[in-house]
């Protein structure tokens, strides 16, 4: 995902309103689909609500962003998705759920081929296994790995939002795919009848 240039940024900072239309045009898709990933399915209905209320919060910090400071616009939005989130989970004290079903891309995309009844249902029966398998996932593990995953942030931007090093993040990267592999390898064992 590429960054506002500066000149629209610097008009939006200073409250140009086609300036905030096209910050709108270029964070709406991801700011919503990472907001339905880790807030995941049970809060489907609130994901609308939840990422206006991001918008809003982006739009009243914005005169505060400093592109001088070295740090992308989408590593300080990315951020602010995450902690504005990671709250919505608190304060209702559920734990984070899988991100399958309700918002296109909310799951893991299977090869597309032609596909009879049978295979259809196994297929759907993946992706929500994947979601499963991914709503297991430490919080952490579950942000870097949506970020990297889904969204195709590179390591260096992923620690930026997550406040950590770039090895940090591949470590959990790993570990979040060692524990997806591990957790789905029964599905692939019942389905399938032998492990691959």
């Amino acid at each position: 995902m590429e960054d506002l240039d500066l000149d629209t940024l610097e008009l939006a900072r200073a409250g140009d309103l086609d300036a905030y239309r096209d910050f709108v045009r270029a964070y709406e898709r991801p700011i919503h689909h990472t907001v339905f990933r880790l807030v995941g399915a049970r809060f489907a209905a609130d994901v609308e609500d939840i990422a206006q209320d991001i918008f809003l919060k982006l739009f009243r910090a914005l005169p505060q962003f400093d592109p001088t400071r070295g740090t992308k616009l989408s590593s300080w939005v990315f951020t602010f998705v995450k902690n504005y989130c990671f709250d919505v989970l608190k304060r209702r004290r559920l734990p984070m759920v899988s991100f399958d079903g309700g918002i296109d891309g909310g799951t893991i995309p299977l090869p597309m081929r032609a596909r009879g009844p049978r295979e259809e249902i196994a297929a759907r029966e993946i992706q929500e296994a994947i979601g499963r398998a991914v709503d297991l996932l430490p919080r952490e593990q579950k942000l870097a790995f949506v970020l990297r995953e889904y969204e195709g942030l590179p390591y260096a931007q992923i620690a930026e939002v997550s406040g950590c090093s770039e090895g940090t993040i591949k470590s959990r990267i790993h570990r979040a795919k060692e524990a997806l592999r591990f957790r789905l390898r029964r599905l692939i064992f019942d389905t399938e009848g032998e492990l691959p």
